[in-house]
């Protein structure tokens, strides 16, 4: 499947009070999620730079699947650091058919802020199953965002 026959999952955007260079710290650190990411059991690395895949051992921490357990897996598919943009292939056991990439790109709004989006797509699900799909993403890639900007809030 082409990228160019994927459909648009959700889009989450978030400002965010913290420079780009550190939340791009966190984001682009492909295999360390789990000091920040909720919910995460734990995250092992394969490999390193494109290619390289992280495997979440994970449980939904809250919202109506709290306490569900799964395991899931990326692979780094693009990188550009000077875009602070990265998409990763996901591999779900609850949508095994499913092709998809998120994609976690930020822009600088100022020194001591940052817009950050995180792109979901994929292909085609029957409107049922993307019904579902989009509200746990939508929930998930929130409180992912909220966990990174609540890493980088300063202690005065």
């Amino acid at each position: 499947m082409s990228k160019s026959s994927l459909v648009h999952y959700t889009t989450v955007t978030r400002d965010v009070d913290a420079p780009i260079g550190e939340l791009w710290g966190l984001v682009a650190g492909f295999g360390a999620e789990k000091a920040w990411y909720p919910g995460a059991i734990s995250v092992s690395l394969e490999g390193f730079g494109l290619g390289s895949i992280r495997t979440f051992d994970y449980v939904y921490p809250a919202g109506k699947n709290k306490g569900k357990r799964y395991t899931f897996s990326e692979e780094l598919t693009e990188c550009d650091a000077s875009k602070h943009s990265m998409t990763f292939r996901v591999r779900r056991p609850d949508y095994p058919d499913m092709i998809a990439f998120g994609t976690t790109v930020l822009d600088s709004l100022g020194p001591n802020k940052s817009r950050f989006r995180w792109i979901a797509e994929g292909s085609p699900l029957p409107d049922e199953y993307m019904a579902v799909l989009r509200e746990d993403l939508d929930e998930r890639f929130d409180r992912l965002i909220v966990a990174m900007a609540n890493q980088l809030v300063k202690d005065d």
